[in-house]
């Protein structure tokens, strides 16, 4: 089987030559190789993504980087049918697959479109929106790991935002110190961070023990005495 030379489509004619003695091709031509073969990889983050940056390497070479739709075209020399692993390297903050990217070398089908192959590189974290709707629990601080990241409006309404790995529990405590009052005393509520992002509710009803404050009423109008 004859031995696979992979090269960014881009790459010049006149390029090839040097490279072809380094690798010891059997000959250059200007004009296309018969047992040329030509293909794509789309990088995603999460499906329907592209992702920029990825690197696409083979034995540690790199072929290309994807450009801002996630593409890296590649042209390879080989034989009809060879299999081919291919390492991608994904930017950072997002997860490299563990495995190399097996690709077969064939020729595109009739309307001419290149063979396309999707990798995933999913990112490191996840972000978590929490809105919360707090009955009776009016500018009320939230916090999270002991920092308060929002308050409630006055109608008890609140947004925020968590990020962190997928599969960590995040736990948000509603701080009730500043109203007393109130009870329950500073609840707390935990959420999930899954393999995407998501929002999330946090409902809470608060009640109050602070007695009414009562004002006597004086009569009105006249006084009969007796």
């Amino acid at each position: 089987m004859a031995r696979a030379v992979y090269l960014l489509a881009a790459v010049n004619h006149s390029q090839l030559l040097p490279l072809c003695l380094l690798l010891g091709c059997e000959s250059v031509s200007h004009q296309p190789r018969a047992n040329g073969y030509e293909l794509v990889v789309r990088v995603e983050s999460d499906p329907g993504s592209p992702l920029a940056g990825a690197r696409l390497l083979h034995s540690g070479r790199e072929l290309g980087v994807a450009d801002a739709d996630g593409r890296v075209a590649v042209r390879a020399m080989g034989s009809e049918g060879e299999r081919i692993d291919l390492e991608v390297a994904c930017p950072t903050g997002f997860h490299s697959p563990e495995s190399a990217l097996s690709v077969t070398l064939r020729r595109a089908a009739g309307s001419g479109e290149r063979p396309e192959y999707f990798v995933a590189c999913p990112p490191l974290t996840r972000k978590l929106v929490i809105a919360a709707r707090l009955e009776r629990g009016k500018n009320l601080p939230i916090r999270y790991l002991g920092r308060e990241i929002a308050r409630s409006d006055a109608d008890g309404v609140a947004h925020l935002l968590v990020e962190g790995e997928s599969d960590k529990t995040v736990e948000l405590t509603v701080d009730t110190s500043e109203q007393p009052e109130l009870r329950p005393k500073s609840p707390s509520a935990r959420f999930k961070i899954g393999a995407r992002d998501d929002v999330v509710v946090l409902d809470q009803s608060f009640q109050t023990t602070k007695k009414p404050v009562l004002h006597s009423q004086r009569p009105r109008g006249p006084v009969r005495i007796r």
